[in-house]
């Protein structure tokens, strides 16, 4: 059984004769006129429930990057810096590899037992895992066990995140009209710019209130410990929602898969490397900006980390806004097109934007370097996970789309901070993460340029 929202159930009493007590019978396979249908107000729940989900989730995850000069001296004491910092945002990927696990485990639950109830447990397990950071003793108090702990807790964050954004945007499309399918999904990724953004703004905040002795001592807790009031809101809203039409009829209709994850290895193979293939081509720059040029310009370049933290906020926030945009004009002109576009477009910029980064000495400068990263990074997400939901059929979607999503993710993104800080300790030059940048962006652009050129909205491809 599934519950009808008010627009669903107009066109069945237009119908019928109110004075019976006749019930309503739910949809079968004699009456596919009385299935839910996708339309522009499903896709918006969609968006809004899915997208503030995202904004935890990447809140969250920010949080570790952009206090990592606090958490390292504390979880991982060593008498050089440099190490310490290399070590925390090791742990960063680390704590990855559960991803790929994730995704198979929450990917098969979502396609078993619905997007709806899969997004419940993965917003309540964030919440909770983020509190324990902000509630957990250094290695001062507890010795080894406080790293092994931070470790094991982002190791369980991994496990629900590896879910949250790919099931979020399964929903969407699937909650969404055809023609408008990338335009609401591109909410999600939207999402996660604000979770930065959210991040960005508390912790320069409280580096304004707070002394920088008090945020090494007890202030960086703060911002782990409010992920949780933010988790239960969004279960909150979440519980309302119905399952998406999509997988409603499929249920409705017993084609659901029994074993997701053995049909998507199986079947569709292809499906799955483009995934893994595109989304290194994200993750490799999208988390250089996300997470380390705000490590780099603290560190390397000794900017102030009041300020660096403010232009990472605006930087983030032009993309959180500009993504939507971006979603419309895939819709008009393909979402293929611009991904293409978008990747290309680091291959040709990023050693000329980390030559600027590495020698501008106006913060000016580096703020307006930074909202050109993150914009090919915001039009190159817009585009892309609509059409990972494209690439599988719906039975199989969730478990499609988070395994190639979360192995990408694992190689390129959780280990991309921690690659970068070496690469810069392995050749001495501060150029040096732009390499990685212009590596993983090749691998996409391949990926990119494998996909069906008559990839739609409407149809999905093996």
């Amino acid at each position: 059984m599934y519950r009808r929202t008010r627009s669903q159930l107009t066109p069945l009493l237009e119908g019928m004769d109110m004075s019976t007590t006749e019930p309503v019978e739910p949809p079968t396979l004699d009456d596919p006129q009385r299935m839910p249908a996708a339309t522009s107000t499903t896709g918006r729940r969609a968006a809004l429930t899915g997208g503030l989900g995202t904004v935890i989730e990447y809140y969250e995850f920010s949080l570790y990057g952009l206090l990592a000069v606090f958490l390292a001296p504390l979880f991982f004491p060593s008498d050089d810096p440099a190490v310490s910092t290399v070590a925390a945002l090791g742990a960063l990927g680390v704590s990855n590899l559960a991803r790929p696990l994730g995704g198979v485990l929450i990917g098969r639950f979502a396609d078993r037992h619905g997007r709806r109830t899969m997004l419940l447990l993965t917003i309540l397990v964030m919440g909770l895992a983020s509190a324990a950071i902000g509630m957990l003793p250094g290695y001062a108090t507890i010795g080894i066990a406080a790293p092994i702990l931070l470790v094991l807790i982002r190791f369980i964050q991994g496990l629900s995140a590896a879910g949250e954004a790919m099931g979020a945007t399964a929903y969407a499309v699937e909650s969404s009209p055809s023609a408008n399918r990338t335009f609401f999904s591109s909410f999600i990724g939207s999402g996660g710019s604000w979770g930065y953004v959210l991040s960005a703004v508390v912790t320069g905040t409280l580096s304004l209130v707070v002394s920088t002795d008090d945020m090494a001592s007890w202030g960086w807790r703060i911002p782990f410990l409010l992920c949780l009031p933010l988790a239960l809101v969004c279960l909150w809203l979440r519980r309302s929602m119905d399952d998406s039409p999509e997988f409603v009829r499929e249920k409705t209709q017993d084609q659901l898969s029994s074993r997701p994850f053995r049909d998507v290895v199986l079947n569709y193979p292809k499906s799955v490397l483009r995934v893994i293939g595109i989304q290194i081509g994200l993750s490799a720059p999208g988390y250089i900006g996300l997470i380390y040029l705000t490590v780099f310009l603290i560190n390397e370049r000794e900017f102030p980390r009041n300020q660096v933290y403010w232009i990472t906020a605006i930087a983030i926030a032009l993309q959180g806004l500009t993504i939507p945009l971006y979603g419309i004009l895939a819709d008009k002109i393909g979402g293929r097109k611009l991904l293409i576009a978008s990747t290309a477009a680091y291959i040709v910029l990023a050693y000329p934007l980390m030559l600027g980064f590495a020698r501008a000495d106006s913060i000016a400068i580096v703020a307006v370097l930074y909202c050109v990263f993150m914009q090919i990074s915001g039009a190159q997400t817009a585009p892309a996970w609509a059409i990972f939901a494209h690439l599988f059929p719906t039975k199989v979607r969730t478990s499609g789309m988070a395994l190639g999503y979360n192995v990408g993710v694992t190689v390129a993104g959780g280990f991309g901070p921690f690659i970068a800080a070496q690469l810069i300790v392995w050749t001495g030059s501060q150029l040096a993460p732009a390499y990685w940048v212009i590596a993983g962006s090749i691998v996409g652009l391949v990926a990119v340029l494998s996909l069906p050129h008559s990839l739609s909205s409407e149809k999905t491809t093996a």
